[in-house]
């Protein structure tokens, strides 16, 4: 089933996202502006779609709310309990009850179906080619990346979606196994160093990270500073081209221009990688500096990225 490339809104909002080892969510966004406009400077209306589910007996209704109990334990939104994939998610819950990591997983998968799929959300299993899975893994997974200082987030993730997929074959009767299981091991080692690049930059801008008396706001104010004495500012995600030395050359992906970024804070990373971030370049400088990362992907996602402006 074709769908919609995942959609960035180019707003001009800066916004710093801070991935706790706790669950529930995985990252936490600050705004630092509220309204978003469009381009006649009229605020954007939000649209919502709404459903009806008439209950014809009222043990039906009991059972209805004990999914809702269920599925609010991974915080699967509400209109998933009337799509296709919301009775499987609850079963393989109602199987592992007390495991967090399962936990979390059934959170990424829930979002990858009501918020990043939206309206161009498959009907079944059967819809759910290889083009889903690898979308799942490459652009929707590294958004809700967890920070650690095992850096075993990826390995974990992927265990749990070979895991489930071959529950769902045996329960449903999907032939998903051998596909995930192929793309997972091909692409673990990439999403391993998406997850070491994450982390190493995100101590860049919050040190103190891993601290337990780390006060998030105090970086948070510091990051605003330093972007306030910058000359320009850009938001987006930006390709790796080239490596020399402390020089890194990203392309936007969006508009296609190139930046060089000197004295780039990481080590891990590599040519193809996604960057989403900011850069900034101060009055009369000649190259451009890194300030905030927000998210780490594959090359491969590249192809499931759009933009909005």
């Amino acid at each position: 089933m074709p769908r919609e490339p995942r959609r960035i809104s180019r707003s001009g909002i800066y916004h710093v996202m801070l991935r706790g080892d706790g669950f529930m969510p995985n990252h936490r966004q600050y705004n630092f502006e509220s309204e978003q406009k469009d381009g006649n400077n009229r605020q954007k209306q939000t649209e919502v779609k709404t459903w009806v589910h008439t209950f014809s007996h009222p043990d039906e209704h009991k059972e209805f709310m004990e999914k809702f109990k269920i599925a609010s334990q991974f915080e699967m939104r509400y209109r998933g309990l009337l799509e296709f994939y919301g009775a499987d998610l609850i079963a393989y819950k109602r199987k592992n009850m007390a495991s967090q990591h399962v936990n979390e997983f059934l959170h990424i998968l829930s979002k990858f179906f009501t918020d990043h799929l939206e309206d161009n959300c498959p009907s079944s299993w059967d819809e759910c080619q290889s083009t889903f899975w690898e979308e799942f893994i490459s652009t929707c997974y590294p958004q809700y990346m967890k920070l650690s200082t095992k850096h075993n987030e990826s390995e974990i993730f992927l265990t749990q979606l070979i895991k489930f997929v071959k529950w769902l074959d045996k329960r449903s009767g999907t032939t998903c196994y051998t596909v995930v299981k192929e793309y997972a091991e091909n692409n673990a080692s990439e999403l391993r160093n998406c997850e070491q690049l994450l982390n190493e930059l995100h101590l860049h801008s919050f040190p103190r990270l891993h601290a337990g008396d780390w006060n998030p706001m105090e970086d948070i104010s510091r990051i605003e500073n330093e972007l306030q004495d910058c000359d320009d500012t850009i938001n987006s995600i930006f390709e790796v081209e080239s490596i020399a030395g402390n020089l890194v050359t990203l392309c936007d992906i969006d508009s296609t221009k190139t930046y060089q970024v000197t004295d780039f804070p990481a080590e891990d990373v590599r040519p193809g990688i996604l960057l989403e971030g900011t850069i900034g370049r101060k009055k009369y400088a000649f190259y451009w500096l890194w300030y905030h990362i927000e998210g780490v992907y594959p090359q491969i996602a590249q192809k499931y990225i759009s933009f909005e402006n």
